[in-house]
């Protein structure tokens, strides 16, 4: 009879767990799926100027992007945007050739970077990269313009609903092959940045650089002034037109 007794006790334990673990699961989408909804109509204005201004870069635990970029048949990552304290949120979601779902990753908030000498780094010319690497390659000098764009126009407060959408239509993420994650996680980046820019169309776009285990952007070696890898050309969502 008492091991009955113990046995129900465990049952009904692991039975809550199970509950409590599902309804943890389940704030958090809600939570996730709230924020995806508040950015579509964000009012960006000079409240939330002055929230993004505070944020450096989103960073993403190489690991965990590792993790998702290894998962079978994933073909692309986007990187999905949210709302929330009047900031702008980031998420990376893994996705197959299908558009379903994979897995992702979340993003913490880094209020300090230093960038000033990122105008003074190239790019390592002796490293091998395939063509789709080479062509999502963004010179440095031109991503520290880009980023001095997007906290120009946050300074101003001007423009900030036309260079976040497409036909007046806010951008809800951009897709980059999971090809390049690869690349980058390989580097043995501790985490990699992803920097918010205006690009040449005068567009915001999201710019992902590498850093090292001090954030700091991570150099070919210590004294170098070549970058491992800065990327961009991530597409954004709308137009949401299949990569070339």
């Amino acid at each position: 009879m008492k091991k009955i007794k113990v046995h129900i006790v465990f049952t009904i334990m692991v039975f809550m767990f199970s509950c409590q673990k599902e309804s943890t699961q389940d704030d958090a989408l809600s939570a996730t799926t709230l924020q995806k909804e508040s950015w579509l109509t964000a009012k960006l204005d000079a409240k939330f100027a002055s929230s993004q201004k505070q944020v450096a870069a989103y960073l993403f635990s190489t690991e965990e992007m590792k993790e998702l970029v290894e998962t079978p048949n994933i073909e692309e990552v986007h990187f999905v945007l949210g709302y929330a304290d009047n900031t702008i949120q980031i998420e990376v979601i893994g996705v197959d050739k299908s558009g379903d779902d994979l897995g992702s990753v979340k993003s913490t908030i880094l209020k300090e970077l230093n960038l000033t000498k990122l105008n003074e780094l190239s790019i390592s010319k002796t490293n091998k990269r395939t063509s789709l690497l080479t062509k999502h390659l963004l010179l440095p000098k031109d991503a520290s313009v880009w980023i001095e764009a997007w906290q120009k126009k946050l300074n101003a407060v001007s423009d900030l609903d036309e260079i976040t959408s497409y036909e007046g239509n806010r951008f809800r993420y951009f897709s980059l092959e999971s090809e390049i994650i690869e690349a980058m996680v390989a580097k043995n980046n501790k985490n990699i940045g992803v920097l918010l820019g205006l690009n040449s169309k005068g567009k915001i776009t999201t710019i992902l650089i590498g850093l090292d285990q001090n954030n700091v952007i991570k150099t070919t070696t210590l004294t170098s002034k070549e970058a491992e890898d800065v990327y961009d050309g991530t597409r954004p969502c709308p137009p949401c037109v299949e990569s070339e």
